[in-house]
């Protein structure tokens, strides 16, 4: 499997994952100019805007380390554009990570499930 693939199987496994969780997906890859949310899904009231990192291997870290202070400011203004898109920016919303461990052949090891993996700075609503 190449990379590509790796995390587009990666993003489906983890619609599944959320759903059997009761997270209802509402959008995949959203995309602006300022980055791109895997998953914007909703649990109950609260808009989730998940980030997903399938991994073969830890030779590059874990899914938690790559997401980064500058990822992190990237998915915060993508999903501020998404909100306001929506009319959506008084909804209450958090971030969630998904890392997937995966075997060589793609097939799924263990997960492990982060909500509010990160906090927007003071200030700025989500």
């Amino acid at each position: 499997m190449q990379q590509k693939e790796i995390g587009n199987y990666g993003e489906s496994l983890a619609g599944k994952i959320l759903e059997q969780k009761g997270y209802v997906i509402l959008d995949r890859n959203f995309r602006t100019r300022y980055g791109e949310v895997d998953l914007v899904a909703k649990e109950g009231e609260v808009l989730v805007f998940v980030e997903v990192k399938a991994r073969r291997s830890m030779n590059y870290g874990s899914g938690a380390e790559a997401v980064t202070r500058v990822k992190q400011q990237r998915l915060i203004r993508t999903a501020l554009h998404y909100m306001f898109r929506r009319g959506w920016q008084n909804r209450p919303c958090r971030f969630d990570l998904l890392e997937l461990n995966l075997d060589q052949e793609g097939k799924l090891l263990s997960y492990q499930l982060l909500q509010n993996a990160f906090v927007p700075e003071r200030g700025k609503n989500c």
